[in-house]
Parts: C-alpha cells; sequence; structure tokens
C-alpha cells in the first residue's frame, strides 16, 4: 500500500507482527472462495485498517515453507478516505508509513524489499483515473431570483445526486473537488457523505472557465481516483487541453448536466475518456 506525503514524497506501510517480531508488507491467506483480489483488500483491511483500492497487481512470489511451497500474489494499492484507521490487533501491533529507502531498511524479507523498490511502483503511483462530473439540474438561469451562483439544484437534480452517488460508491474515489457554486457543491454532497470524503472547493473549477487553473488542479490529482465537479464551459475545455496531451475520446462528445466523463491516467499520461451520460431519474 503506498500514497503521497504531503510534499509529494512516495511512502509505503509496513507493518509489524508481534508473532514473530518482523516487519513485512501486509498479506494474509485467503477465505475460501474469495479472489486474490479480495482476499488482498480484506486482509490490508484487517491488519491495517485501511479500505483500499487495488491499482495494480505487482506480480507473484513463491518460496518454501515447512510443508511445500507458499505463493503470495501482489498488488500495489491506495488507501481510501472512509478507513477506520489501525488498531492493535491478533496479527499486527505496530505500523508505519515510511519512504522506500526507509522501507528497505526496515522490512525483514528480501521479496518484500524487491516489491517496495520496483521502479513500476512510481508508475503506478500516477496510474489512476478522473472523473470530471458536471453539476445536476438546477432550472434555468433566467428564471432564477438571485446571484446565479447560490443557484441549487432542482428536485430531479437531488435523484440525479443520489444516483451518480450510488454508480461512483464502489470506484475507489479518493478525493472530490467542486466548484464553490452551490449547484456543484450540492452534487457532490450525497457522494461525499456515502464514501466518508472530504469536499474541496476550488475556484479553478467555477464557471470561467480558468483553463490553466481546472488543468493545472486535473494535473496535481494525477494518481488519484478523483471527481472535479464543474460546469460545462470548464469540462470541454479541460479536456480539450488534456487531448493536445493525448487523450483519445472513446465516446461522443457530450456534456449534458449529471453526466460524467470518466478519463484514465497510466503513469502520468491521459489515455482515454469515456462518456457516462446522466442518470434517469
Amino acid at each position: 500500500m503506498f500514497r503521497e506525503s504531503s510534499q509529494g514524497k512516495l511512502k509505503v506501510l509496513v507493518a509489524h507482527r508481534p508473532r514473530y517480531d518482523d516487519w513485512g508488507l501486509p498479506k494474509g491467506k485467503a477465505d475460501k472462495g474469495e479472489t486474490p483480489e479480495q482476499t488482498a483488500v480484506r486482509e490490508v483491511l484487517e491488519e491495517t485498517g485501511y479500505r483500499c483500492r487495488i491499482v495494480a497487481p505487482m506480480g507473484t512470489t513463491r518460496y518454501r515453507i515447512n510443508n511445500g511451497i507458499k505463493q503470495v500474489d501482489w498488488f500495489a494499492m491506495r488507501p481510501l478516505p472512509d478507513s477506520p484507521g489501525f488498531s492493535r490487533n491478533s496479527e499486527v501491533d505496530e505500523i508505519s508509513w515510511v519512504t522506500r529507502k526507509q522501507a528497505k531498511a526496515k522490512l525483514d524479507y528480501e521479496n518484500d524489499r524487491n516489491l517496495v523498490a520496483a521502479p513500476g511502483l512510481k508508475r503506478l503511483a500516477r496510474t489512476g483515473t478522473l472523473f470530471f462530473l458536471r453539476h445536476a439540474a438546477a432550472g434555468e438561469r433566467a428564471t432564477f431570483d438571485g446571484i446565479d451562483a447560490v443557484r441549487p439544484i432542482t428536485k430531479k437534480g437531488k435523484r440525479q445526486s443520489a444516483a451518480i452517488a450510488e454508480s461512483l460508491r464502489d470506484r475507489g474515489i479518493e478525493r472530490i473537488y467542486t466548484s464553490p457554486y452551490t449547484r456543484c457543491v450540492q452534487t457532490v454532497e450525497v457522494l461525499a457523505e456515502t464514501i466518508g470524503a472530504k469536499v474541496h472547493e476550488h475556484d479553478a473549477l467555477a464557471e470561467g472557465p480558468d483553463i490553466d487553473g481546472a488543468y493545472d488542479l486535473a494535473d496535481e490529482l494525477v494518481g488519484y481516483n478523483a471527481v472535479l465537479c464543474t460546469h460545462g464551459d470548464v469540462i470541454p475545455a479541460v479536456m480539450n487541453r488534456m487531448m493536445w496531451a493525448g487523450l483519445t475520446l472513446e465516446s461522443r462528445f457530450y456534456c449534458s448536466k449529471g453526466s460524467i466523463w470518466e478519463v484514465n491516467i497510466d503513469g502520468g499520461r491521459f489515455t482515454t475518456a469515456t462518456y457516462t451520460p446522466p442518470p434517469r431519474v
């Protein structure tokens, strides 16, 4: 499991097992009927208190034990915002977030040290998905009696907001950013509550648009699974800039209220984008 520090430095989680008095990467045995991915997510949660999303597989190691050969399937993972947090348990009594250099000195097993040192981990740290969400239905601008920035979503918009939260709840969202406009903030409130994430308001996502600022924000979020809720003039402008950087659209371009453009990022490169129309509510 890995994450970035506040200074952007890559850190990995190591765990201490009192039974063996050793430091290693979290791992464990599969329950009956589990896939390796399910085992990895469950074991990491049980041992470290972190719910995670799997970024990518990192291969398999095999080594001899007393009664045969043990196989371990490894996955690169990132922690999710609704994690309960670490508590001492029967398997692990201490965890630590350390740099890769520190991990190399701390880990007791060569296989674990090799995984942490793998050059591909840096690429995986810049692999994720950005979800560009246009705010939900908010009525007509011309008929709203007040400042447009505080125009709220409608009853239909609230239904869309709930449906969007349901569609994204299992997508491993780590961060949520939104335009400060009321209709955008309201669109992501249900999702934020559902996944236990904080909503960050950002002026670059407001109507305008500030193309450089919005693109810079997207670039800062490379590596995360993040939602950016914004407006119908911002999304096409930012995606056009991404296309200059190599993004390929796999859907015809639309940008209806309540719709989502899913932008895939591999090793820091914008690769493909797919459109999901607004939920039918």
